[in-house]
C-alpha cells in the first residue's frame, strides 16, 4: 500500500515536471519569438533612418551637429506648452460640443425666418429691384447722373415740400382724379353755351381762380 502511495507521488512529481518543462520550452519559444521582432524592427528602423537621410540630402537639408537630439530636448522643455495647447484644444472641443445645439438652433431659426420672407414675397420684391436698377442703369447715363447731382438742392426741396400734409393730400386728389375720370366723347363733346354755364358753377370759379393763382406765383419764382 505504500508503496502504491509512493509511485502516485512520484508520477504526479512528473506530470509537475513535464508541465515546467513545457512552460519553459514556451518561453523559450516566445524569447526568441521576441528577438526576432526587435531584429526585424532594428532593421527596418535602420532601413527607415537610412531613407530619412537620403531624402534630406535630396532636399538639400543639412542637420547640424546638434539635429534631432536637440529637437527632442525642446519639445521635452516645452511638454507643459504643449499640455497647455492640447487642454485649450479639448476645452474647444467641449465648448464646440456644448454649442452645436445652439448652432443648430440658428440654423433652424434662420431657415425658417428665410422661408417666412419667401412666403411673404420679399425675395421676389428684391428681385423686381434688382431689375428696375438694372433697367435704371441702362436707360440714365453717367451724364444724367451728374445734372441729377447738379440739381440735388431742388430736388431736396421737392422732397421737403412732398411731406406736407395738405400737399400729399392734394396731389393724392390730383392723381385719383386722373385715373378715374377719362376723356369721354360724348360727355365732353359739349357746346359753348353748356360750357359757360359750368364756369357758372361755384367750384368751376373756384378751381378757376385757384390756377389762375397758382400760374402767378409760379411766374412770380420763375
Amino acid at each position: 500500500m505504500e508503496e502504491v502511495k509512493i509511485q502516485d507521488q512520484i508520477d504526479d512529481i512528473h506530470r509537475k515536471m513535464d508541465l515546467v518543462l513545457e512552460y519553459i520550452e514556451e518561453q523559450r519559444k516566445k524569447n526568441e519569438t521576441y528577438e526576432d521582432l526587435v531584429k526585424d524592427a532594428s532593421i527596418v528602423a535602420k532601413d527607415a533612418f537610412n531613407q530619412t537621410v537620403q531624402l534630406l540630402e535630396k532636399s538639400q537639408i543639412e542637420l547640424d551637429s546638434c539635429g534631432l537630439s536637440c529637437l527632442l530636448i525642446k519639445l521635452l522643455q516645452n511638454l507643459g506648452t504643449f499640455y497647455e495647447m492640447l487642454e485649450m484644444m479639448e476645452s474647444a472641443r467641449d465648448f464646440m460640443k456644448d454649442f452645436s445645439p445652439v448652432i443648430r438652433q440658428m440654423g433652424l431659426d434662420a431657415v425658417n425666418k428665410m422661408n417666412e420672407l419667401d412666403q411673404k414675397g420679399y425675395f421676389e420684391y428684391l428681385i423686381a429691384m434688382g431689375r428696375i436698377v438694372e433697367k435704371w442703369i441702362q436707360t440714365y447715363t453717367v451724364q444724367d447722373m451728374n445734372n441729377l447731382e447738379n440739381n440735388l438742392d431742388n430736388f431736396a426741396s421737392i422732397l421737403r415740400d412732398l411731406t406736407n400734409h395738405e400737399m400729399t393730400g392734394r396731389l393724392t386728389s390730383v392723381t385719383h382724379a386722373l385715373s378715374t375720370i377719362k376723356m369721354d366723347d360724348k360727355m365732353d363733346n359739349i357746346s359753348y353755351w353748356k360750357l359757360f354755364k359750368k364756369m357758372r358753377s361755384k367750384e368751376v370759379k373756384k378751381s378757376l381762380s385757384y390756377t389762375l393763382r397758382l400760374i402767378e406765383a409760379i411766374n412770380r419764382q420763375n
